[in-house]
């Protein structure tokens, strides 16, 4: 039975397919690969460094390559390690400090509900203090299960835990060891890549990802670093002893579009202001408007007319990315729709 290419039913089928393929290919493959091809993408962003240091500075090739590569990796591994000690050090201090945001949060709980339930009292016509009994009774029980959960998961989290480092560590040592082997395999890589007979729909397809995917992760990670300092410095100016760890937090919540970092900012600014805070409440404001002003002109700058996705639908792409991929689906649900418009595009 053959059927019309121009028909409805084709179309359809069509994308179902390469959707489909997409998914599969995300969920089941992009994990195994993803070690060899963060390497080949980053080799292939330092490996003109390479040659002008080698061709224009005369370097010895191996001097060139393997300095270049090495340098790279003192450089992100210096930078990790701040961030990952500025991240533990704030980390540390929130749990030591833990007992007294507890009581503190319990104290204002208590007095909010304890109003509240006054007030459902009263309108119903109830014995003072029955939704309050009633209420705390559910708590009690919720506690007594939340607690005997979290003691039958304890074992299973902390696998989980141990699973995840070594398999993290085990992910960094083959990109390392595969950026090492390729300084020697680069250009031999291109040569049989463009003799082969996939050459000319892989790189067509590659092309589009790398002129609209690639450039929304560039964008969406440059955008996502800057307001991280910015967010991090706005709130050292108010003394949040976790402003590095908030900072960071902010940020990536940021990168949802039509939400951004001003649910958290404004009632927060609000927020100080009515308790007479104003010098708070100007830096909070001050820093969501620089947030807002580094999001509004990088996305111009560096997308252009970006992946010619409205907000309601990169916001869609991004909660169906979530709940298919998890946390990663905040990058992954707009990238794997650029992909699916790349194939569809070939003829």
């Amino acid at each position: 039975m053959h059927m019309d290419k121009s028909s409805l039913a084709y179309q359809f089928f069509r994308l179902l397919i390469v959707s489909s393929g997409v998914y599969l290919a995300f969920r089941y493959l992009l994990p195994l690969a993803f070690p060899f091809l963060l390497a080949y993408i980053l080799m292939r962003a330092l490996y003109p460094m390479m040659c002008f240091l080698h061709r224009k500075w005369k370097l010895p090739q191996f001097l060139s390559h393997y300095g270049t590569l090495f340098g790279f990796f003192a450089i992100v591994a210096s930078l990790f390690l701040f961030i990952g000690w500025k991240i533990i050090t704030q980390l540390r201090l929130f749990f030591s400090n833990f007992p007294v945001y507890r009581q503190l949060l319990e104290s204002t709980l208590y007095q909010q509900t304890t109003r509240l339930c006054h007030c459902i009292d009263y309108y119903l016509c109830l014995e003072n203090g029955t939704v309050y009994a009633f209420l705390e009774q559910r708590m009690s029980d919720f506690e007594q299960t939340s607690t005997k959960n979290l003691t039958t998961n304890a074992g299973k989290a902390l696998v989980n835990c141990l699973s995840g480092s070594f398999q993290f560590f085990a992910t960094l040592i083959i990109l390392i060891i595969s950026m090492i082997i390729l300084v020697k395999e680069m250009e031999p890589l291109h040569k049989k890549f463009r003799n082969s007979s996939f050459f000319v729909p892989i790189h067509s397809v590659l092309v589009r990802l790398k002129d609209s995917g690639l450039a929304y992760l560039k964008a969406e990670g440059t955008i996502l670093i800057i307001n991280w300092i910015v967010c991090s410095l706005g709130l050292f100016c108010i003394h949040n002893p976790y402003f590095f760890l908030f900072g960071m937090g902010i940020s990536i919540f940021d990168a949802f579009p039509v939400l951004g970092s001003g649910f958290i900012f404004l009632p927060w600014a609000i927020y100080a202001f009515l308790n007479r805070e104003y010098y708070t409440a100007a830096i909070l404001i001050t820093t969501y408007l620089i947030t807002l002003f580094v999001r509004e002109f990088l996305e111009a700058k560096l997308l252009g007319k970006g992946l010619g996705l409205s907000p309601f639908f990169m916001l869609a792409a991004i909660f169906i990315g979530i709940q298919l991929f998890g946390v990663t689906g905040i990058f992954l649900g707009p990238l794997a729709i650029v992909l699916v418009r790349a194939i569809l595009s070939l003829n």
